[in-house]
């Protein structure tokens, strides 16, 4: 079950009590599960502003002010579909490549880290970089700031920012994440444009030709700056 990370242990196993309930030991879903689940879905295939709330509330099979309670507002659902997808990228980030020095090595396992972390939340992602409406300026903002800590504390890491102060990274950060990011967006229509399977197999070497293609151009302009 996920919870905010700005609640405490004892609110956490006060809230985990009151919302499931176990039949010979096995877990169910717990109310506040069902309408984050529901409005995921309905979500990814609608978009945000086409989804109602009384929508949510009957594929969750809850009312309305069950909705309330837990999340305010359709808008709170929204915010919390963005906490839990950074959330859950940042605990996938959090591997080995964090403690690796090599930049060339560090960031072929930071790629690989990232499109596993994609893969396993596809619709989030879809929701957070499709349906926020662009009145939303909190919501936006969130996204905006959660992003950059990603790609440039998770992925690139700022001392690589202090050791290579030539280096533009307002440039080739956008240009790594685009590279992936566009990939999962567009997904659907891949195999409509070449021919191929996007499978198990397909994504056993997606990370390196992502690497490879990125790394060669990044790293010519290591090396041309640092002469």
């Amino acid at each position: 079950m996920y919870l905010p990370n700005n609640l405490t242990k004892i609110k956490k196993k006060s809230i985990i009590k009151s919302n499931e309930r176990s039949i010979g030991g096995d877990y169910i879903e717990s109310i506040k599960e069902r309408i984050f689940k529901s409005a995921v879905d309905l979500f990814s295939k609608k978009g945000f502003e086409a989804t109602g709330v009384r929508e949510i509330a009957k594929k969750a099979n809850v009312s309305i002010s069950m909705i309330n309670y837990h999340f305010g507002s359709k808008k709170g659902i929204l915010k919390e579909i963005i906490e839990v997808f950074f959330s859950r990228m940042n605990e996938l980030l959090e591997n080995e490549h964090i403690i690796e020095k090599d930049f060339e090595k560090r960031l072929r396992l930071a790629i690989k880290s990232l499109i596993q972390a994609l893969r396993e939340n596809e619709k989030l992602f879809k929701i957070i970089m499709i349906y926020i409406p662009e009145s939303e300026n909190e919501l936006l903002n969130l996204r905006t700031k959660k992003l950059k800590n990603i790609i440039f504390k998770k992925v690139l890491q700022d001392k690589f920012k202090k050791e290579n102060k030539n280096i533009r990274y307002d440039i080739i950060g956008p240009a790594l994440s685009g590279m992936i990011f566009s990939h999962f967006l567009l997904k659907d229509l891949i195999p409509q444009i070449v021919e191929t399977k996007i499978d198990d197999d397909f994504y056993k070497i997606y990370p390196d030709y992502i690497a490879d293609i990125y790394l060669y151009g990044v790293l010519k302009k290591f090396e041309e700056e640092m002469e």
